[in-house]
């Protein structure tokens, strides 16, 4: 049956966050689906002007031999209210869908077809005292009003799910859910990755490459990270087990990144700030990382851990219901208990100095990326399942 589809894809931006990483990668994922199934669906693709060049680039561009019906529509996108407007405007024009899907929650209600939002986390509910009260409220009232008036809601991880439930007792008896997991990115796939001899050689000599990668900030626990580097440097200056330590600092920085390392003095650790970075940068950032560091107090899914293991870097987590999802049991995840930094500096010297154990943890780092790696192929055929159902 003819399908018309809206694919809102404005929370795309030049600066890539996960919801861009995520967006252009269920996008590419669901084209693909759709020519493989031979849908015969009229796709819009709604994003903003200032990311048209990229979304055509990085996208679209994948898909020009393909027999598809789509068409990208740019709204004027100066402001989060000019995107907006101009958003509501351009759909209400090209008339009714069937299913108009927006990849991350926004004000996007009341329009003529199905609609469905992905929700990613609910970091503003559990760990609220890192939010302003406006946020806090602005980001309650997209899920009622999600709740009460769309007829699908997307969730990333079975923890969102959960969370969901939880906060605003939202689940299957009331509200259509759709599982659209996240996955390793065509960004990370279109690199080869290191092989095996080269994951061995970033051990073979006592330099140290650590690695964060994210927004720098308290919900993303690096004030964490920062309390550990307290520890460490007091560590390195009694123990000879590194001659040269390195920890890289990737991310948006705002003036809470300020406050944070305003007093952040080390003896024995290098610390770079690499702002934001290029795809190319990041991941020879990952390729020569010993261990890529997360500390998040709250994720949806934590794209960059997938990411850093594709390049072989060992990751350090939190624990957080999403890792301990991701990892299963028998990784060894790491709580904000008192000791915590020793733990950490006894798992990354143990990773370091016995290969056995360095090689049991990178065996059981693939098995969980070999897993992770079909999200988005899983995210696209539930979104065409979806689609293919009558409302």
């Amino acid at each position: 049956m003819h399908k018309k589809i809206a694919f809102i894809a404005t929370g795309y931006i030049v600066k890539y966050d996960g919801i861009s990483v995520y967006t252009e990668n269920l996008l590419d994922t669901f084209l693909t689906s759709v020519a493989e199934k031979e849908k015969t669906y009229d796709i819009d693709i709604y994003t903003g002007e200032s990311v048209e060049k990229l979304i055509r680039e990085r996208v679209l561009s994948r898909h020009e031999a393909r027999c598809l019906s789509y068409r990208l529509i740019t709204v004027e996108d100066k402001t989060f209210f000019h995107k907006m407007f101009n958003l509501y405007k351009a759909i209400l024009q090209n008339g009714r869908y069937d299913v108009i899907f927006a990849t991350n929650f926004m004000p996007l209600s009341l329009l003529p077809g199905r609609v469905v939002k992905v929700i990613h986390d609910l970091s503003p509910e559990t760990n609220p005292h890192l939010y302003s009260r406006f946020h806090r409220i602005y980001h309650a009232f997209l899920l009622r009003s999600g709740k009460w008036f769309d007829s699908a809601m997307g969730y990333i991880s079975e923890q969102t799910k959960a969370d969901l439930q939880k906060f605003y007792r939202i689940d299957e008896t009331n509200t259509r859910l759709l599982y659209l997991p996240n996955g390793v990115p065509f960004k990370v796939k279109n690199f080869e990755r290191p092989s095996q001899k080269v994951f061995a050689k970033k051990f073979a000599d006592k330099k140290l490459n650590l690695l964060v990668v994210g927004r720098l900030n308290r919900a993303k626990g690096v004030d964490r990270i920062l309390q550990f580097c307290t520890w460490f440097d007091d560590f390195l200056a009694s123990h000879e087990v590194f001659d040269e330590v390195v920890l890289h600092f990737t991310g948006k920085q705002t003036q809470e990144t300020t406050d944070l390392f305003r007093d952040a003095k080390f003896q024995h650790i290098e610390i770079v700030f690499d702002g934001f970075l290029d795809d190319e940068t990041l991941n020879r950032l990952y390729t020569e990382a010993n261990f890529c560091i997360f500390l998040s107090r709250n994720e949806g899914y934590g794209l960059p851990l997938v990411e850093a293991m594709w390049f072989r870097a060992i990751p350090v987590l939190s624990d957080i219901p999403i890792f301990r999802e991701i990892m299963k049991e028998g990784y060894p995840l790491f709580g904000e208990t008192e000791g915590f930094e020793k733990a950490i500096t006894e798992f990354m010297v143990r990773v370091y100095e016995d290969p056995d154990y360095r090689s049991r943890t990178e065996g059981y780092v693939e098995r969980i990326l070999s897993h992770e790696r079909e999200g988005y192929a899983r995210a696209a055929d539930n979104l065409i399942d979806y689609i293919d159902t009558e409302a």
